[in-house]
């Protein structure tokens, strides 16, 4: 008896002092991941608390401060601040918090890395500080799973920007185009009037129509409303006082997504567009045009609408 109990007091010995010389006083968790995505795209989607929603691996719920509460592995998560590419988060078990940082840093264009850290005091009680430590290695596990989630959503375009923008190469060379100002948007009747005014001199010709017509809107105070249409065609024909010849570079870099449905999901699709042209630091070199798949004269449901969006880059 006399043995076993020298035999417990060494080991308490071994555990307190074990205790101190193997846990720091300060311990530091960290995860850090690296993978193939946009940091300004993915920073930007992160800021949007209801996107966490997508990809968080646990519940998400309302709290009375109207700020969401997002429980995973035992612990409630809360976004308290969005910093410089950073976010301030606050993780709570058994009413003891802990303040995390995430980090996201884009390396290029092509590649982010995601870092998230906090401390905790590993306290100078003995028994405390080795709880600790087992707390701070489930906490590890959080971060590494909260990082592997986030990267498993938002590791392709189409999860980040909304919309599939792929690369593509011009297939129409010669076009011919009209064009008409209006002081209101301009309506569907109003567009196709300028599709078959080209369409009818084309038809006039011994050339050919080929691929969608195409359309382009711009304002700059959404009172006048600068419309142009053109349509490709197979060879290259004379223009007119009010058709103007146009020739675009085959076989050039162009960006391209398909949208389903009416005027606010291309709008919300041309804004993606324009920050994935931002993000990944590419310039446009021509006006951006929808290729009007469907004929929306024969098809008047809007949410049916099949519309090709194209943005020439370099």
């Amino acid at each position: 008896m006399k043995k076993i109990l020298i035999a417990l007091a060494i080991v308490a010995v071994f555990l307190v002092a074990g205790s101190y010389f193997f846990i720091p006083k300060n311990l530091k968790i960290a995860t850090v991941l690296t993978y193939q995505t946009n940091g300004n795209g993915l920073f930007r989607f992160l800021t949007k608390e209801d996107n966490w929603k997508k990809w968080w691996p646990g519940s998400v719920s309302d709290s009375q401060n109207e700020k969401k509460v997002f429980t995973y592995s035992g612990y409630e998560m809360r976004i308290e601040k969005i910093l410089y590419h950073a976010f301030e988060l606050n993780f709570t078990k058994d009413n003891q918090p802990i303040t995390g940082i995430l980090k996201v840093v884009a390396l290029g264009t092509d590649s982010a890395q995601l870092e998230i850290d906090t401390e905790m005091d590993a306290g100078t009680n003995p028994v405390k500080r080795i709880l600790n430590y087992f707390q701070a290695r489930k906490i590890k596990t959080l971060f590494d799973n909260m990082l592997l989630a986030i990267k498993t959503h938002t590791d392709s375009v189409k999860e980040l920007y909304d919309f599939e923008i792929v690369s593509e190469k011009v297939q129409m060379q010669h076009l011919l185009s009209a064009s008409k100002t209006f002081s209101h948007y301009p309506t569907t009747e109003e567009i196709y009037s300028l599709v078959d005014f080209v369409r009818g001199y084309i038809n006039k010709t011994d050339g050919k129509e080929e691929f969608s017509p195409m359309l382009n809107i711009e304002t700059s105070d959404s009172i006048s409303y600068l419309v142009r249409v053109g349509l490709p065609v197979n060879k290259q024909l004379p223009e007119t006082k009010d058709i103007t010849a146009k020739q675009m570079v085959k076989n050039g870099n162009i960006l391209a997504t398909e949208v389903t449905g009416d005027l606010k999901a291309i709008n919300e699709a041309m804004q993606q567009f324009e920050k994935f042209i931002s993000d990944n630091q590419r310039s446009i070199i021509a006006i951006p045009f929808q290729s009007l798949i469907t004929d929306r004269r024969k098809d008047p449901d809007s949410t049916k609408w099949v519309t090709k969006i194209y943005y020439p880059v370099i």
